[in-house]
């Protein structure tokens, strides 16, 4: 699915699906909350039976918590961010991370190589999902980030036909 067919519209529309299942958690903007999010959305997927979307979503959750805490936190001491997961069977995970400052994040246009220590998370986010916006949270304190992660379903394997055994080598004697 590419990014250009799933708008905002689709993710709130998806969010607002009677299927859908919904957890959230409430962190402390420090760093050590990055890894309780990715354990959290480990967890949380596991729970829910799709162990498949483990890799990106917690990529995705941990780079949005990092932003997070990084560049979002007037007051590291009081601050919190909230990250919450909605699994629409069959179509999406969303990762929301929320977080006191109301600027949206600005994605780098380049980042200075591969072996950066900043500047590269928004690109993965764009990378791994087909969506992700940035809008004011409902009670006006802050942004949430949310990135849109459609689900895959892999095509069963077709039953083999014939033999499965290996294809004997011919012997060739040249003497």
């Amino acid at each position: 699915m590419n990014s250009h067919q799933i708008m905002r519209g689709n993710m709130l529309e998806a969010l607002a699906s009677p299927t859908a299942l919904s957890a959230c958690m409430n962190l402390p903007s420090r760093p050590e909350s990055v890894k309780t999010a990715r354990d959290f959305v480990a967890d949380q997927l596991a729970c829910w039976g799709h162990p498949d979307l483990e890799y990106a979503a917690t990529l995705v959750c941990s780079e949005l918590v990092t932003n997070a805490v990084t560049h979002a936190n007037p007051d590291p001491s009081t601050s919190e961010c909230m990250v919450a997961l909605t699994l629409v069977p069959g179509e999406a995970l969303i990762t929301q991370v929320a977080d006191p400052h109301p600027a949206p994040p600005i994605p780098k246009a380049t980042f200075s190589g591969a072996l950066a220590e900043h500047g590269r998370g928004l690109s993965i986010v764009t990378h791994l999902t087909a969506h992700w916006s940035a809008s004011p949270r409902p009670d006006g304190k802050g942004k949430v980030i949310s990135a849109y992660l459609p689900i895959v379903e892999q095509p069963a394997c077709a039953a083999p036909t014939g033999s499965t055994r290996p294809i004997a080598r011919a012997r060739t004697d040249r003497s």
